[in-house]
């Protein structure tokens, strides 16, 4: 979960957890203020290849595939706003963990898509 910690952005902790895959994951968040949000997952599993993540915000919402065992986390941006929602499909029968990290970043510190939850193309 610390392969970005050169990146330059000077993120501000918000929290972590990690749970089973066969639990998943579905937590609800407040955003406010001016800092975007940061997720940084990741996944280490046995015959899992990867995790469905969905995030969402009133009547939106994005799907995303979560390469488990990869060697660097994915990230996903959440421009600030109201309250949003990052969930984890379970896998009822996999073995493994789900691993997730929040943090803040300044608006000028996004890398890549500005708004995971509304999408970008390209």
């Amino acid at each position: 979960m610390d392969a970005y910690e050169g990146d330059g952005s000077h993120s501000k902790f918000i929290g972590s957890e990690t749970a089973f895959i066969t639990t998943g994951t579905h937590k609800k968040f407040q955003a406010p203020g001016k800092r975007w949000y940061r997720l940084d997952i990741t996944c280490d599993t046995q015959g899992v290849d990867e995790l469905t993540l969905t995030l969402s915000r009133g009547s939106k919402e994005q799907a995303y595939a979560i390469g488990c065992g990869d060697t660097e986390a994915d990230q996903f941006n959440i421009p600030p706003g109201g309250t949003f929602t990052v969930q984890v499909d379970p896998v009822k029968d996999g073995t493994g963990l789900v691993k997730w990290r929040l943090n803040t970043v300044a608006e000028d510190n996004v890398d890549g898509c500005n708004d995971d939850i509304d999408g970008c193309d390209g």
